[in-house]
């Protein structure tokens, strides 16, 4: 037994150059040995069955204005150097407190100088540490 299931969708196609009313198809096949003995029943033959969709394709050429695609292409690139910069500065930022910073001791601990007594830094008057 052969089986041939047809699928008909309407189309209609609209560009600069022309309009056309078509149609679209699928085809998909089966087929299947009848053998009565050995349990397989059916009706031996080629059939053919047909599905017209009831739904439709449009199909539409449009261009976009100049102006239109000059500011996507604008937005495109300024998005592309803004994200690229914001990159740029965070492997900056963490390659120079990784590489740099530690290793040039910037982040020691600074040792103030003691008053007399031992139990603090010498305080000036305008309230900075005294160089001594």
């Amino acid at each position: 037994m052969f089986q041939y299931f047809i699928t008909i969708v309407p189309t209609k196609l609209n560009t600069y150059q022309m309009s056309a009313d078509t149609h679209q198809y699928s085809v998909t096949e089966r087929e299947r040995v009848i053998n009565h003995a050995a349990g397989s029943h059916g009706v031996s033959g080629i059939f053919m069955k047909y599905d017209i969709s009831s739904l439709m394709v449009k199909v539409t050429e449009q261009h976009m204005p100049l102006w239109q695609f000059l500011v996507r292409l604008c937005g495109i690139v300024g998005g592309i150097f803004s994200t690229t910069g914001m990159i740029h500065g965070m492997v900056g930022y963490l390659v120079d407190v990784v590489c740099c910073r530690f290793q040039m001791g910037i982040y020691k601990r600074m040792n103030a100088p003691l008053n007399a007594e031992g139990d603090g830094p010498i305080v000036a008057p305008t309230g900075s540490y005294s160089e001594q």
